[in-house]
């Protein structure tokens, strides 16, 4: 069994803050009974909705607990998330962005934290493409592949690895 991830005091407080009290409902009304968090979303804090269905609880698009294969993934170079749980191929950093013509391709995302089947998860993203040659010179450098993130469980032998470098622009 993994260790449980790390959390600030001051991140639970304000998610915390985000939760509806005594059966209040986001933009009002109430629910009775063990329904309220059955489904659906509710709250929207510093991190996103919190969303709870399909056997996971997601915060935005940065948090995922439970069934989260493919989630919490970076994009255009972001960094990836944190993920506990079913997570394979889940908290990646995402691919650097495509160079501007001539220049070099943008960094790949850090890799995020993965805390239980984690394989192919937490790998920093692959650097962005070179731009293509201007006029008759030389295409940009491929970018420098992202940092790997923290990975601990099962398959991590294929996770929190730097990502590859990308591949330099035509010309």
């Amino acid at each position: 069994m993994a260790a449980p991830v790390p959390q600030s005091h001051t991140a639970v407080v304000a998610a915390a803050r985000q939760l509806p009290a005594d059966g209040a409902q986001p933009g009002g009304g109430s629910r009775t009974g063990g329904g309220q968090f059955a489904s659906g979303q509710f709250g929207s804090g510093q991190f996103g909705t919190i969303k709870v269905g399909d056997g996971s609880v997601r915060i935005g698009d940065r948090v995922c607990a439970g069934n989260c294969n493919g989630t919490v993934n970076g994009s255009n170079g972001g960094q990836g998330g944190i993920c506990a749980g079913l997570c394979n191929g889940s908290a990646n950093g995402g691919t650097g962005t495509t160079g501007a013509p001539g220049r070099e391709g943008g960094i790949g995302g850090q890799g995020g934290i993965c805390a239980g089947i984690c394989g192919g998860s937490a790998n920093g993203g692959t650097g962005g493409t070179g731009g293509a040659a201007v006029g008759t010179g030389d295409g940009g450098r491929g970018g420098k592949g992202g940092t790997g993130g923290i990975c601990l469980g099962l398959g991590c032998e294929s996770g929190g690895m730097g990502g590859r470098g990308g591949t330099g622009g035509a010309g």
